[in-house]
């Protein structure tokens, strides 16, 4: 099913989002060129994505704001030349299990509508891909990380970017849990999502949270400025950098006082999958808040890890110095 609006009672209108076309292209942006496929590849797209609802009433108003310039350019960019999309795997910081790495693994998934008092709400019932989930699943007990089918759907942290990245709502999407107080398990995550074993032409995304300070205390205390300043550095730095991304050179205290919802578990995913030199679309701050619009590739996949030994010295440095 089509995405589409649910508005705010105050307006008392909905519309499709088939009437809702993202702004053509001005030609002023100089776009990265795609790498060129062989015709038998399959490849790996990796978007890290603002997710705030009000982005959605900022559109839907027509308000200028950077970041929906931003996605316009990314969208353009993932559309030219035309790649078609097997499945986007959304590793939401809305769906935090412990102990367990969890697949929805359902064929027709279901919007969960878990925010209010921006003015507009979304719908967004994608198809889901059974057959992927498993595959997921199963490399993941392969490689003695607990995982297993479960129920979540599509909360805002997927359905707001998936408003500008999948427009038609007809790409099939995976939900897949994040992990509490276990970065091992997400790296390995990142390591089986990188390696899928999938054949034929196309491409995979997979979706990762880009809000990396909600710092609600901050946020309502009406501030004009914050301490913040490195940790939006570090973080911009460990996104587009070319060598690999360690994500354990944030500060503990840093991480805290930022409050991001996934808990820089997006950086492990990262580092997991070997990703690197991300292209920085756009930037959002504020005081307690920060986001970002990210891509990394594309990357040919089924390909074997490049130092599987190194990753795993990584992994077990990881798991002992920090739990979250």
């Amino acid at each position: 099913m089509a995405p589409f609006w649910i508005c705010h009672p105050r307006t008392g209108s909905s519309g499709s989002i088939r009437s809702l076309q993202m702004p053509r292209e001005t030609g002023e942006i100089v776009l990265f060129p795609h790498k060129r496929l062989r015709r038998s590849s399959l490849d790996l797209v990796t978007i890290v994505a603002p997710h705030t609802p009000d982005l959605l009433e900022s559109y839907r108003k027509g308000h200028s704001r950077s970041l929906l310039e931003a996605y316009q350019h990314l969208y353009t960019w993932l559309s030219f030349p035309p790649v078609p999309v097997r499945a986007i795997i959304a590793f939401s910081p809305g769906w935090q299990t412990r102990n367990i790495i969890l697949a929805d693994d359902r064929p027709e998934l279901e919007s969960s509508e878990d925010y209010a008092g921006f003015g507009v709400t979304l719908r967004f019932d994608p198809p889901g891909d059974p057959a992927l989930a498993s595959q997921l699943i199963r490399l993941l007990k392969e490689k003695n990380i607990p995982a297993a089918p479960g129920i979540h759907g599509i909360d805002h942290g997927t359905a707001v970017p998936l408003f500008f990245l999948n427009p038609t709502g007809e790409i099939p999407v995976v939900p897949v849990s994040q992990p509490l107080n276990q970065t091992r398990y997400v790296r390995v995550l990142g390591e089986v999502v990188r390696h899928l074993p999938l054949s034929g032409y196309g491409r995979i995304i997979v979706l990762l949270s880009g809000v990396w300070a909600q710092n609600e205390k901050m946020m309502a205390k009406g501030l004009t400025q914050d301490s913040l300043g490195g940790y939006r550095n570090r973080i911009v730095g460990l996104l587009t950098q070319e060598t690999p991304i360690d994500p354990l050179t944030v500060p503990l205290p840093e991480i805290e006082q930022a409050a991001p919802p996934g808990k820089i578990r997006e950086l492990h995913f990262l580092a997991g999958a070997g990703l690197s030199g991300g292209r920085l679309w756009g930037t959002e701050e504020g005081v307690g808040h920060f986001q970002t619009l990210a891509s990394f590739g594309p990357v040919d996949l089924a390909g074997k890890p490049e130092n599987p030994a190194r990753q795993q010295q990584d992994v077990r440095r990881t798991d002992q110095t920090r739990g979250k």
